[in-house]
């Protein structure tokens, strides 16, 4: 198999992963590269009382033997009182956090596409967990505003 069409692989499952059974995440562009993005994201995150949490290149193993870069990162991100209040209100909110997004890099910088809270929204249609997946989803939507504002 060719190395470029690896990479055309992975980013398809990558985007695959990240969109699966998903209406309509939630996703933003802008002209940066991939170490500018991850400061911005990261930023974004604190001005919304977010950490992140962890980044995951899915990159390593297939630099490691010689194939080209894909250019996806999986960041996670979170909080404490999200998961307490997870917690509270519906422990299965839990497998939700740390809360999701995928940065692409593509010819115009850098697309960062969070998971979709719709089909949560669905499967909890009754407050508190509700209220909660809307919160979540709503400060999600912000701090991707405060991303590309960044």
């Amino acid at each position: 198999m060719k190395p470029g069409l690896i990479k055309h692989f992975v980013v398809a499952f990558g985007l695959m992963l990240s969109l699966s059974t998903q209406a309509a995440p939630l996703s933003v562009s802008k002209a940066v590269d991939m170490r500018q993005a991850m400061d911005d994201v990261a930023l974004a995150a604190i001005n919304h009382e977010l950490v992140l949490v962890k980044m995951q290149p899915i990159d390593t193993a297939l630099t490691k033997r010689g194939f080209e870069d894909p250019g996806m990162r999986i960041l996670f991100i979170g909080s404490e009182s999200a998961v307490r209040w997870a917690e509270e209100a519906e422990p299965r909110l839990l497998n939700l956090l740390p809360l999701r997004l995928t940065l692409i890099k593509n010819e115009a910088g850098i697309t960062l596409v969070s998971d979709d809270f719709g089909p949560w929204l669905h499967e909890f249609p009754d407050a508190p967990a509700r209220l909660m997946i809307e919160a979540w989803q709503a400060e999600m939507k912000a701090m991707l505003d405060d991303f590309v504002r960044q």
